[in-house]
């Protein structure tokens, strides 16, 4: 779950306040422990191995199958314009010149490498996470002293829906519960604590870390969190988080277009090139064209993809409980209440996520 998303949180959170940004942090982190739980189980209750698409084919059908498809890839495209724009923001800051063209160098050099066999891009995420780790110590033990608790006061609710599809994006990552299945095989009882582990972790990473750069730089934070934390702490967090930036970016971006490639590739049967040539010619004419706001497109990209996926995951769930055709090590309650809230939610959040693209 953790990766570049949380560089936009602190900035969408100090538009409605640290206070009302914690509780949004908590209430969807906990839809998203609900959500990576409800997963667990269709996993576990279901003998084949699919990706989230191929269970909601198998217990829901084919539309459902064709809205996760279609949610995976817009998830994926808007993470990569959303990567193509942050990145020239953090090259500007590094070297100074103009962040269009920054954008476009990186986008051009990442390009190139998504259509080599770069296999090993795939294993430079736990790589990325303990940088992330060490990034947030550092934030911290030195940030700490810059704190002003002023800036952790205020409150502004005209802007309160203003992190939905930020966090949501952050919290983005229900179909790594699929590969958790695969890796403990035969020691399946180990998947129900690896799950609350791995979500329980990034939801106390992001608020300690939103509450330190919030706290340093308030109302005045940037779209890109280490961008401003760097200005406001001095030149060795101007470097020092802004290269955590650039790599954690560049990685994700690598890792999204090669799945995004595989997909095409494997899934739809294009030739290796063609599927390259429709994985990076999208996010290139969104970012020259249509996105050019770092924090707008994750948000959109959030509320679309995750809203999507959410909706049904607790649908998939709901039918699996009753044509699962395996006994799962641990079961939930069928939690009809609570996930028709949490579909609700996402609805909703989709329409409002609409309204605002047509203003």
């Amino acid at each position: 779950m953790v990766g570049a998303g949380v560089l936009g949180l602190p900035y969408v959170i100090s538009k409605v306040g640290f206070n009302l940004g914690l509780i949004m942090l908590l209430i969807l982190g906990l839809a998203a422990l609900l959500l990576n739980l409800m997963m667990s189980e269709i996993v576990l209750r279901t003998t084949s191995v699919h990706q989230i698409a191929g269970y909601a084919k198998k217990y829901l059908g084919i539309i459902p199958y064709r809205l996760e498809t279609l949610s995976t890839i817009i998830g994926a495209y808007g993470g990569l314009t959303t990567y193509i724009i942050g990145e020239g923001k953090v090259l500007a800051t590094l070297f100074g010149g103009r962040e269009f063209v920054y954008s476009l160098v990186f986008f051009i050099v990442l390009s190139l490498l998504l259509l080599l066999e770069i296999k090993t891009v795939k294993k430079f995420g736990l790589l990325i996470v303990l940088c992330l780790l060490l990034v947030v110590a550092v934030l911290i033990f030195h940030g700490g002293t810059a704190l002003n608790v002023k800036n952790l006061t205020y409150s502004d609710y005209s802007n309160l829906f203003a992190p939905y599809g930020v966090i949501l994006f952050a919290y983005g990552g229900t179909a790594a519960v699929v590969t958790v299945r695969q890796i403990l095989r035969r020691n399946e009882k180990k998947v129900l604590p690896s799950v609350l582990i791995g979500t329980i972790i990034p939801i106390i990473l992001y608020i300690i870390f939103s509450l330190v750069v919030v706290g340093v730089t308030g109302q005045q934070t940037t779209e890109v969190a280490t961008v401003g934390l760097g200005q406001a702490l001095g030149p060795w967090m101007l470097v020092f988080g802004n290269l955590f930036a650039f790599f954690a970016m560049g990685s994700v971006f690598l890792n999204g277009g090669l799945i995004l490639r595989e997909f095409y590739q494997y899934d739809l049967r294009l030739h290796k090139f063609n599927a390259w040539l429709l994985v990076v010619s999208v996010p290139l004419l969104l970012f020259l064209f249509v996105a050019h706001d770092f924090v707008r497109t994750m948000g959109i990209a959030g509320s679309f993809a995750y809203g999507i996926t959410g909706i049904i995951i607790v649908c998939t769930f709901w039918k699996a409980k009753k044509m699962g055709d395996r006994s799962p090590e641990f079961t939930l309650p069928k939690f009809r209440l609570v996930g028709s809230l949490i579909i609700l939610t996402f609805l909703l959040g989709i329409v409002y996520t609409v309204i605002n693209i047509l203003k």
